[in-house]
């Protein structure tokens, strides 16, 4: 949690909850961990990857006796892949609207009467309530007026690599920049673009008000736990992109998932996952998100009686 490679919680802690002890929470999932500053009333908890893991992790710590939540926000971050020709490595995405990647029926093309389709994701009414959530609006656009102009940066590698696959896309030559979007969130890592296009096509259909920018695997997971004690309003999800959802540089899924190699080590050398833009995002996710918690805590942005 300090001092070394950061992760998405590092310069959080080491900024809001500086030697900190963890705290253990009973029957929360083996994947969180939990950190709390008595002192500013700054709180940390890392879910762990997953809905699953991100749902039941906060469902737990809202339920917890002892901890006045009333006038709480939930300000999430991560990193996230990012939507191509939309939101490049290194933007930082303030999400106004999350849907799900998995709650409907997905298909593979081999099995349609129409294999040429690009759309395989077919919606179910049934899951609505839950399938998507529009977050506060006005809350949303006081966030991005705080953060819209936060400088953030590349790296020269990222660029390169980023005009050598879209040659065509004139924002891959300009430094990373705030962007509002939708979350698509999913429990696959996926890639490729017929994932993009559903993607894009999900978005579309639960009328958000944004684009698809970004996908990760906790959001619609958050959404739906703060939901359940009627805190979406106070719900500021902030996702830093460090790779895309589409393949560059001729890669093929054999190639980028069969090789053994740990994650962790992807993200902490150059490759064409990741390129070495990890730890510049986290700089800059860290930048914009400090901007909302601290006027969290200076009573700017407050729940009101």
């Amino acid at each position: 949690m300090t001092g070394d490679f950061p992760g998405e919680a590092q310069l959080f802690y080491e900024r809001y909850c500086p030697g900190c002890e963890e705290i253990a929470i009973p029957h929360m999932p083996v994947t969180a961990h939990f950190y709390l500053n008595e002192e500013n009333g700054v709180g940390i908890l890392v879910t762990g990857s997953g809905k699953t893991a991100s749902g039941f992790s906060l469902l737990t710590l809202l339920s917890l006796e002892g901890y006045d939540c009333s006038d709480a926000y939930i300000v999430s971050v991560g990193c996230a892949g990012g939507s191509v020709g939309y939101s490049k490595p290194g933007d930082v995405v303030l999400v106004t609207a999350v849907c799900d990647y998995d709650l409907g029926h997905q298909v593979d093309t081999r099995d349609m009467a129409n294999s040429d389709s690009a759309v395989t994701w077919f919606p179910d009414e049934a899951y609505v309530d839950y399938s998507y959530k529009h977050l506060d609006t006005g809350l949303c656009e006081r966030v991005y007026q705080m953060i819209k102009d936060c400088p953030l940066h590349t790296t020269e590698l990222t660029k390169r690599v980023l005009q050598e696959n879209y040659p065509s896309w004139d924002d891959v030559y300009d430094d990373p920049v705030v962007l509002k979007g939708t979350d698509v969130s999913g429990d696959n890592y996926w890639k490729g673009a017929y994932g993009h296009v559903t993607a894009r096509y999900i978005a579309k259909y639960y009328n958000c008000p944004d684009p698809f920018a970004v996908t990760e695997m906790e959001e619609i997971a958050i959404a739906n736990a703060a939901s359940c004690y009627d805190m979406l309003d106070r719900v500021i999800s902030l996702r830093v992109i460090v790779n895309s959802d589409l393949f560059m540089d001729a890669e093929i899924p054999e190639s980028l998932w069969l090789e053994d190699t740990n994650i962790n080590e992807k993200f902490a050398r150059n490759n064409s996952e990741t390129f070495d833009i990890f730890e510049t995002a986290m700089h800059n996710l860290f930048d914009t998100a400090s901007i909302v918690i601290d006027a969290v805590l200076d009573g700017e942005i407050a729940v009101q009686p």
